[in-house]
């Protein structure tokens, strides 16, 4: 590999490393406000450079929310695609649909269903299919801190894209925990963790977890920094067990 194109190869990785870290989704990161009716984005994007190497990306994203008193869905959408010399260098997605009855109305036990389309080929993964039902629990709910549980059972269908195109069928536990503080005026944490284990092997689990930290350093000028890693105790060979970006931000509003 030249050096040009290895050049190339790095930018991009460094600009849209999240994008190949996901393994574990993270839909908590796209819930909104507990208001009703209907609240998200859609957006559709395209790049196309041609600097000697022609290099092409769209991508499409969908987060909608909508919630009437104990009833909330939640429709998500995530599609990426890049292409150096019409070679696929990014070529991932996913789609995920929930749906949240919070019982009589409690602010503390809710039953979640849900159901997910997954691919990304960078990871051998051809396809992978989840449809999961449990329960949610808010541990705290004070003003300026915020807790949540849940646990629902999943199955799984994935298919890699691997030489002998393997099939695997499982059950897993989906345990994940929601924590968000407001520290202070000018200051916030959040962090989302998933364990993600078979449930009759235990020692085949995924684990993703995702801190973030928000300063807020004048009226118009912010700065995030996080951190994201995902690790699968099995993944399809020659894939490494571990991912992981630090990221960070500094913004201007005016």
């Amino acid at each position: 590999m030249g050096k040009q194109k290895i050049f190339t190869v790095v930018i991009i990785l460094i600009i849209f490393g999240q994008t190949l870290v996901a393994q574990v989704v993270n839909v908590e990161k796209k819930r909104k406000d507990d208001a009703d009716g209907f609240q998200g984005a859609i957006g559709i994007g395209f790049n196309y450079i041609d600097n000697g190497k022609k290099i092409m990306r769209l991508t499409n994203k969908i987060d909608l929310q909508y919630k009437t008193g104990a009833h909330l869905i939640l429709l998500l959408n995530d599609l990426s695609l890049m292409t150096v010399d019409n070679e696929n260098l990014v070529n991932s997605g996913f789609q995920h649909l929930r749906y949240n009855y919070t019982v009589k109305d409690s602010s503390f036990f809710t039953i979640e269903a849900l159901a997910q389309h997954q691919y990304n080929p960078i990871k051998l993964l051809a396809q992978r299919f989840i449809g999961g039902l449990g329960p949610r629990f808010r541990l705290i709910n004070r003003e300026k801190i915020k807790l949540f549980v849940a646990s629902p059972i999943l199955y799984e269908y994935e298919k890699l894209s691997d030489d002998n195109s393997t099939v695997t069928e499982m059950m897993r536990l989906d345990i994940y925990m929601s924590f968000s503080w407001q520290i202070n005026e000018n200051v916030s944490f959040g962090s989302i963790s998933y364990y993600q284990p078979d449930i009759e092997n235990f020692k085949d689990y995924r684990i993703s977890s995702e801190s973030i930290f928000t300063f807020n350093i004048t009226d118009k000028l912010g700065f995030k920094t996080g951190f994201e890693a995902s690790y699968d105790s099995d993944p399809p060979n020659d894939i490494q067990n571990l991912f992981y970006t630090w990221q960070n931000k500094l913004s201007y509003s005016f």
